[in-house]
């Protein structure tokens, strides 16, 4: 396996640890999250990821400390009202997600 490969497959792997079924789309939505400069709008990230509010959300969840239906999240992300407009909210990284982050970007180089 060429070594970009292999880093990108343990990449995956540091997501498959968290959650071995976690979706494609999910790790999609964490890398756009993980790459904003500032915190992002959550219109912006549906808009990058192309789906509907409602898969934005369920995949924003899936990142936060607390997944639909009251499970546990896996803590990478918060999402809180936009204090400019509370009819918006915005997303960041959380100290676990920063942690991420920089395991990712030190195997990606």
């Amino acid at each position: 396996m060429s070594k970009g490969l292999q880093n990108l497959y343990q990449a995956v792997q540091l997501f498959r640890d968290l959650d071995p079924e976690l979706q494609t789309q999910t790790v999609v939505c964490f890398l756009l999250i993980a790459d904003a400069r500032d915190d992002l709008p959550m219109r912006d990230l549906q808009t990058a990821l192309n789906m509907p509010s409602s898969s934005t959300s369920r995949n924003v969840a899936a990142l936060s400390r607390r997944h639909r239906l009251g499970r546990a999240g896996l803590d990478l992300v918060e999402a809180y009202e936009d204090l400019a407009d509370r009819r918006f909210k915005r997303v960041h990284l959380t100290p676990k997600g920063k942690a991420l982050r920089a395991r990712i970007q030190s195997l990606m180089g």
